[in-house]
C-alpha cells in the first residue's frame, strides 16, 4: 500500500497539532514554575519586611530606654 497525499497530509497535521499542543504545554509548565518562584519570593519578602518592622519597633524602645535613662 502506497500512502496517498491526503493520508500523508493527515499524518503530517496530526505531527503538527501534537507538537503544537507539547510546545502549549511546555511553556504553561514554565509559566506554572515562574508564577510558583514568584509566590515563594513575595512570601520572602514580606517575611524580611515582618521581621524588619520588628527590628524597627524593638530599636525605638530601646532608644526611648536610653532617653528616659539620660533624663533620671
Amino acid at each position: 500500500m502506497i500512502p496517498t497525499k491526503k493520508v500523508a497530509y493527515e499524518e503530517e497535521t496530526e505531527a503538527n497539532e501534537f507538537a503544537q499542543v507539547d510546545v502549549v504545554l511546555h511553556k504553561t509548565s514554565k509559566s506554572d514554575n515562574a508564577h510558583n518562584q514568584l509566590e515563594k519570593l513575595e512570601s520572602s519578602i514580606q517575611d524580611q519586611e515582618e521581621g524588619l518592622e520588628r527590628l524597627f519597633r524593638q530599636m525605638i524602645k530601646t532608644r526611648v530606654s536610653f532617653l528616659n535613662i539620660l533624663n533620671h
